[in-house]
């Protein structure tokens, strides 16, 4: 018979707290924090040429405001595991929001110095809004996780996508200043909301050490970091010149690639739902994660052998770029041993895979002054690499402190060194 030690109870399950109506708002919640997590990144591109015209930027200034929230993923993911250890997750989420709000409300009304920290301080809580969504997911929806990975993930798409179709017209009736700075609404509203649904549900305390340096030692924590780093340099670089490449090659009119650019980022939201129900019914997402680096593979292939078919690979593309970063977020939340290692490994995956993500738009652009046929190979081998990183990263066996002392780890998690 086993004894119950005095004075401490049972330690609640990660649902006890969450009753069917709160977890319906719950989920309500999640939906809206995913909302506001890339809306005001799309926001600007559309309206790029009236804000270098009003603020007189210079061509190197306006790549800022692209890329600086990228660099904020890359800096600030490693930083987000202290923060959250300090305040909580939910309270670090409901800061979050108020700095995206904060960010999205003031940058427009100022000069280029002030657009430019503004955009900062939105990077800066968007990337502990990356940091935290596959730890709020492990920790609150477990028993769900694909189908909830795949929901956060179609939301943060969607966010992206109605943000760049509706800022147009928006910019239009009000000009481009208001038409940015009303998205703050959306983001006071995630912030409200996370908050009630969170009320009363307690933070799960995590300790400063243990899962941090385990992560940074496995292999297939690196695999999912350059699985991720690839994905994300392929999306941001696309998003950024599909629709040059496909005036050049496919010869589609400013309108025509404008329209190809909203499908491409529509089509996320089917591959964010997609991915993770495979994930979870397949016996190996090894060739889940791998398959969707073929996919590119195929995408930019044909935009290089068959650019008349430039539909076909637009949807290609599309569909798997929403996919992708849905099956890394459920493997990040499948694979951590614990809340404390998900943390970790989550903010290792994205300091890793921003850093490279930053690196590849930039590239790209390079190369296309000397013909798009170059920066489409290197696409297609940033693809075949992140195939390759697939068919570690996803493994199946868990990453962080819980094997038994002495036990060896498997195959595809060897600690870097040990291989």
């Amino acid at each position: 018979m086993i004894e119950r030690r005095p004075g401490r109870a049972a330690a609640p399950s990660p649902h006890a707290s969450v009753p069917a109506v709160a977890g319906a708002l719950h989920v309500v919640a999640l939906i809206l924090v995913s909302l506001n997590l890339r809306g005001a990144i799309s926001a600007v591109s559309p309206v790029l040429d009236d804000i270098r015209a009003d603020l007189g930027l210079s061509a190197g200034q306006a790549s800022l405001l692209t890329t600086l929230p990228v660099l904020c993923f890359a800096v600030g993911s490693l930083l987000v595991p202290a923060v959250a250890r300090r305040w909580g997750a939910d309270r670090s989420v409901c800061v979050a929001l108020l700095l995206i709000a904060a960010g999205i409300a003031l940058r427009p009304w100022g000069g280029a110095t002030q657009l430019l920290i503004g955009t900062v301080v939105i990077g800066a809580g968007i990337t502990v809004g990356n940091v935290l969504i596959p730890v709020l997911v492990k920790r609150d929806f477990s028993h769900r996780l694909g189908a909830m990975t795949g929901t956060s993930t179609a939301s943060l798409t969607a966010g992206a996508a109605v943000t760049a179709a509706l800022i147009i017209p928006l910019s239009h009736a009000v000009g481009w200043r208001a038409g940015t700075a009303v998205w703050a609404v959306l983001a006071l509203a995630g912030a409200w909301l996370w908050a009630v649904s969170s009320r009363g549900r307690g933070d799960v305390e995590v300790p400063a050490t243990g899962g941090r340096s385990t992560v940074w030692r496995s292999g297939g924590g690196w695999a999912l970091g350059l699985y991720f780093g690839c994905q994300s340099g392929l999306y941001y670089a696309v998003t950024a010149w599909l629709p040059g490449l496909l005036r050049d090659v496919g010869g589609l009119s400013v309108g025509a690639a404008g329209t190809a650019m909203s499908v491409f980022q529509v089509l996320g939201i089917s591959g964010a739902l997609l991915a993770p129900f495979l994930l979870t019914r397949s016996r190996s997402p090894r060739v889940v994660a791998a398959s969707l680096g073929v996919v590119w593979v195929v995408a930019f292939v044909g935009l290089l052998t068959a650019p008349g078919l430039w539909a076909v690979w637009v949807v290609v593309a599309g569909v798997v770029q929403g996919g992708a970063i849905a099956v890394v977020f459920t493997l990040i939340a499948r694979r951590s041993v614990d809340q404390q290692t998900a943390r970790s490994l989550s903010a290792m995956v994205q300091a890793v895979g921003y850093s490279l993500a930053a690196c590849v738009p930039v590239l790209v652009g390079v190369l296309s002054g000397a013909g798009w046929h170059a920066s489409l190979l290197v696409m297609t081998g940033i693809a075949v690499m992140m195939a390759m990183a697939g068919l570690i990263g996803g493994g199946s066996s868990p990453i962080g402190d819980a094997r038994p002392a002495g036990l060896p780890d498997t195959a595809d998690d060897l600690p870097v060194g040990r291989r």
